[in-house]
């Protein structure tokens, strides 16, 4: 009875919140080109085969053929990536986000110069340099994905 009666109260509540992305989507309005930075790989990424420079070329070649403009490291709107690996190699963490400025709704002078208005995160067990690299340009299509959601083409 606990347990239903729970499901009713969450789905009363549903409307009152967005879907999860729904927020994190709208960020991507109007968004036309982004900074790609990979973070420097562990020591365990090296053990793999797994190089920042082969990342690197991988999400532009995805931004690029989906429309985006990649741009020089200018501070702006920054497509982040970084990859963990576990010393042992036996598990990696996978982290993509779009850092980007934003103003606060409650008092719109104060001004965030980078703040996170998108991400995905993803462990992966057993990796291997093409598993990594593979995970990576399913998440870059995941938000190439949202980007076209609310940035159809013309």
């Amino acid at each position: 009875m606990k347990l239903t009666f729970c499901w009713i109260i969450l789905l009363a509540l549903a409307p009152l919140y967005p879907l999860p992305g729904a927020t994190e989507d709208k960020s991507l309005v109007g968004l036309t080109a982004v900074e790609v930075l990979v973070e420097d790989l562990p020591m365990g990424a090296a053990k793999l085969g797994l190089t920042k420079e082969a990342l690197q070329t991988d999400i532009e070649l995805k931004l690029r053929l989906a429309g985006m403009r990649i741009i020089a490291p200018i501070g702006a709107e920054v497509l982040y990536v970084a990859v963990n690996v576990a010393s042992d190699g036996r598990a990696a963490n996978i982290a993509i986000e779009l850092d980007q400025s934003a103003r606060l709704d409650r008092d719109p002078t104060i001004w965030v110069p980078s703040a996170s208005t998108w991400s995905k995160d993803i462990i992966v067990t057993n990796p291997t340099a093409q598993g990594i690299r593979n995970q990576i340009k399913d998440q870059v299509d995941v938000f190439l994905n949202a980007w076209l959601s609310v940035n159809p083409k013309k």
